[in-house]
């Protein structure tokens, strides 16, 4: 038997060939923008990170500057709306949006009296689940 040179007759090997390439192709652009997403949640995730980081620095610069008001201060709950991080979603007008971040701040004075203060901050960012990251910071402030 004798094969036949027409090039009709190599068309579907050709059209096999290129369904071929044109699949692995795919496979290998859904790989690439896989591994985008998760490095860009990645990233993200340590922006968060070290916003709450930040916070919870924040946190006990507050309470220091409190307590040098005050001697009585015993902490707060600091809200802080988006556009007070310069986050881009801030929207000024509305009203009723929630906190972007909350800082918990709490001060104990040990019952023996031998040494200041103990501030406790929690810093969440943002404050609901399931993206929230927590920083804590504890101080023990000496007395004057």
């Amino acid at each position: 038997m004798k094969r036949s040179s027409n090039p009709h007759d190599r068309r579907g090997l050709t059209t096999v060939a290129v369904l071929i390439c044109l699949v692995v192709l795919g496979l290998m652009i859904g790989v690439l923008v896989k591994l985008g997403v998760a490095y860009r949640d990645q990233v993200r995730t340590a922006e968060r990170r070290l916003q709450a980081e930040w916070l919870a620095e924040a946190g006990v610069d507050r309470a220091l500057a409190r307590l040098a008001q005050n001697a009585d201060y015993e902490g707060e709950r600091w809200e802080i709306p988006a556009d007070a991080l310069g986050s881009p979603d801030a929207k000024t007008t509305e009203k009723e949006k929630p906190p972007e971040a909350v800082v918990a701040i709490e001060v104990k004075r040990p019952k023996d009296q031998g040494g200041g203060p103990i501030v406790r901050v929690t810093a969440d960012y943002p404050p609901a689940p399931p993206r929230r990251v927590r920083a804590s910071r504890e101080v023990v402030v000496s007395k004057p």
